[in-house]
C-alpha cells in the first residue's frame, strides 16, 4: 500500500513538473522582413511555442543573429526559418538597380513581387515584352534635391538569367517598366 501511494506521488510530481516546464522561445517577424535585410531586434519578437519535431528548423531566441540577413521575404507574424537566414544572397541571385521609365505604382514597395517589361520598336510599331515574369523588389528610393527624377531607383532581386535580360534592356536603352502583379 505504501509503495502504491509513493509511486502515485512520484508520478504526480513528474506530471506537474512537465506541465510547468517553460516552452522554447522562437523569433517571429514583427513586420515584413525583405530579402537582404540584416536581422535586428526591431524586426522580431519572441514567442514561446512547442514545435515538437520541427523545433530544429526555426531560429530560437538564443540563436546568434548578428551579421545575418534574410535570403527571402519573411512575412509579418511568421516564424523565422533557419534556411532563410545567412550572410548574403543565394549563389544564383544578384541585385540590379535601375530607373524605370515610369514611376512604379504606389502599391509597389520593398518586398513586393513584380514583373519587368520592356518596349521595343519593330516594323509593326512598339511591342511590349515581359522579360522577367517574377522578381522581388528589394528597395525603391526617390532622389532628393532640386534635380531629382520623378521615377525612383528600383532595386530588384533576380536570378542570373533574369539579370542578363534586364542588363541587355538597360544597355540597349529600351524603355523598362516595373508593374504590379494582377
Amino acid at each position: 500500500m505504501l509503495l502504491l501511494i509513493g509511486s502515485s506521488l512520484v508520478l504526480g510530481g513528474l506530471v506537474f513538473a512537465s506541465a510547468i516546464k517553460p516552452l522554447p522561445s522562437y523569433l517571429v517577424a514583427s513586420s515584413t522582413i525583405s530579402t537582404g535585410t540584416l536581422i535586428s531586434d526591431a524586426d522580431t519578437v519572441v514567442a514561446e511555442i512547442d514545435l515538437g519535431t520541427l523545433s530544429e528548423a526555426y531560429v530560437t531566441a538564443d540563436t546568434a543573429t548578428d551579421g545575418l540577413s534574410v535570403t527571402a521575404v519573411i512575412g509579418k507574424g511568421e516564424l523565422i526559418p533557419l534556411r532563410l537566414i545567412g550572410t548574403g544572397l543565394r549563389p544564383n541571385q544578384t541585385a540590379i538597380r535601375f530607373v524605370p521609365n515610369l514611376k512604379p505604382a504606389d502599391s509597389i514597395v520593398a518586398g513586393s513581387v513584380v514583373p519587368v517589361w520592356q518596349v521595343t520598336e519593330t516594323d509593326d510599331g512598339f511591342v511590349p515584352q515581359r522579360i522577367v515574369s517574377v522578381s522581388e523588389v528589394l528597395a525603391i528610393e526617390f532622389g532628393d534635391g532640386l534635380f531629382a527624377e520623378d521615377a525612383p531607383d528600383v532595386e530588384l532581386l533576380l536570378n542570373l538569367d533574369q539579370s542578363t535580360l534586364v542588363l541587355a534592356a538597360v544597355a540597349a536603352r529600351y524603355p523598362i517598366y516595373v508593374l504590379p502583379l494582377p
